[in-house]
């Protein structure tokens, strides 16, 4: 890990760069709130593949992702290391602390990650109240993703949920025209409910239809976002006049 003070401590207000959107935890922040956020947050970078310090002493309390990509694996009951969360850029690891025994946080790809520790974070709340309220917002939107989630998926075919997730990484992923594919086929069935088999039909079915592609094992071109949303059975039916 290389850490340093961000480069946007003396620059516009938006992180990292003049074209990136304010990160969600900083919206609606003065200029002098965004100040005193850049005196208390510090910059980490990654390489792929690089750990994430998850221990009592190093770990943060709030991180967000400026670039990259996160991955959280845990020990099931049987001691394999399962998938079992992804961050993207914009995202926010809320509150990082306390987090699963024997799980450990990884960067995908080469990763920016602003954090800050839990004195640090209360310090600058007490002086601007809506860090706190933003922080709780996104929380509250997490938890409300993953319930609405993992009712949707359980009434899904298998096509479906295979389109599904392939949307779900396009829309966490600013809706690019191509993505990460941060699992493999084998985790995305474990996150589907799937075999491995079925997911690689699927794919394949979906690259056969022209509504996406896939030069690499690791990354999707799409092709028809449209198409991919229709797949997904979220759409609403066209009734006939």
């Amino acid at each position: 890990m290389n850490a340093m003070i961000h480069p946007w401590a003396t620059k516009a207000p938006c992180p990292d760069a003049r074209t990136q959107p304010r990160p969600a935890l900083f919206r609606g922040l003065t200029r002098h709130e965004m100040h005193c956020i850049r005196q208390g947050f510090c910059k980490n970078l990654y390489a792929r593949g690089e750990p994430v310090p998850l221990d009592p002493v190093q770990r943060p309390f709030v991180g967000v992702i400026l670039s990259g990509a996160l991955r959280e694996d845990v020990h099931d009951a049987h001691g394999a290391r399962r998938l079992f969360a992804l961050n993207f850029a914009g995202e926010v690891l809320s509150p990082l602390g306390p987090r699963r025994a024997g799980g450990q946080l990884s960067a995908l790809e080469e990763t920016a990650l602003l954090t800050c520790d839990r004195a640090g974070f209360d310090a600058l709340a007490a002086d601007i109240p809506r860090l706190r309220l933003n922080l709780l917002h996104l929380l509250q939107g997490q938890i409300a993703i993953t319930h609405r989630w993992q009712t949707l998926l359980g009434r899904k075919s298998a096509s479906e949920r295979v389109a599904s997730m392939v949307a779900w990484l396009h829309a966490r992923q600013g809706g690019t025209n191509e993505l990460l594919l941060p699992v493999s086929r084998a985790e995305l069935g474990q996150m589907s409910g799937l075999t491995l088999e079925t997911v690689s039909r699927q794919i394949r079915a979906l690259e056969k239809a022209g509504v996406i592609a896939m030069p690499q094992p690791t990354r999707i071109h799409v092709l028809d976002a449209d198409a991919l949303h229709q797949l997904t059975g979220d759409a609403p039916a066209r009734h006939a006049a």
